[in-house]
């Protein structure tokens, strides 16, 4: 059916955007707002929810959205392996590998509006993509949708889902490397030399930090002189950001602003 649908020119001009922003999106917070970005021009919706197989055919979940109404608890329920949504939607998926699209309905017999209700979910656009041994590789779970539920909005899931399952997958493989990384540096810098950094990120001078901490001037500046020898950075500045990277210090402080 969705072979016969003719794209116009705006059409494809926003599957085309949304293609070429994705070549640029590394990072979860990229991800995020390609997903709310780019991505709302042809399936505009509050609620992302996908995954990607690991090695082991294990799911690994994801969910991208800012609906301030869709909970931990909604997002659990709807993953639970067991007799969770997704699980559900998987399995019926498997027989026809089709998008399965489920709006909200006024006749409910089937009971899929009232649970859709009570998920926070609304309604559903759901799409899978298969291995080459025909096992589930990875899904998308569009809710909150605000389009018609019909053969575009299909065409839409078929066409755009191979791009944000591989863009989502590179993210992935980005934050394990990362891991990896932070993993076979673990160690390399002392906790003291950690806090002195995570002072430095905080702004403060080292005489400040050698106040606040209790030390001599001198000894702040062996712990910075050390830790950026250790992280083989010439700056102050440059060994805040090579710590944050390797997941010594977090981005920001969590200490309440004075």
């Amino acid at each position: 059916m969705n072979n016969a649908i003719e794209l116009g020119d705006e059409d494809c001009g926003h599957l085309a955007r949304i293609l070429l922003a994705s070549r640029r999106v590394n990072l979860r917070h990229n991800f995020f707002s390609w997903v709310h970005g780019p991505v709302q021009s042809l399936i505009p919706h509050e609620i992302l929810l996908c995954g990607i197989a690991d090695e082991g055919g294990y799911l690994l979940h994801q969910r991208f959205t800012a609906c301030r109404y869709f909970k931990d608890d909604h997002y659990h329920r709807v993953i639970h392996p067991a007799d969770g949504l997704i699980h559900q939607l998987t399995h019926e998926w498997g027989a026809k590998r089709e998008p399965r699209l489920i709006a909200a309905l006024t006749d409910d017999p089937d009971g899929w509006h009232r649970r859709l209700l009570d998920l926070e979910l609304k309604n559903l656009a759901f799409h899978g993509l298969c291995r080459v041994d025909g096992q589930m590789w990875g899904y998308a779970s569009f809710s909150r949708l605000r389009v018609p539920f019909d053969a575009r909005l299909a065409l839409f899931m078929e066409l755009l889902l191979p791009h944000l399952l591989v863009t989502l997958a590179r993210v992935l493989a980005n934050e394990a490397r990362t891991r990896s990384l932070g993993d076979r540096h673990a160690g390399l810098i002392t906790a003291r030399e950690a806090e002195v950094l995570a002072w430095v990120r905080d702004g403060k001078t080292n005489e400040e930090i050698a106040a606040i901490l209790g030390l001599s001037m001198l000894t702040v500046k062996n712990h910075l002189r050390h830790a950026m020898q250790k992280l083989v950075v010439r700056t102050r500045g440059q060994a805040v950001a090579r710590a944050i990277a390797l997941g010594f210090l977090r981005a920001q402080s969590s200490r309440r602003p004075e």
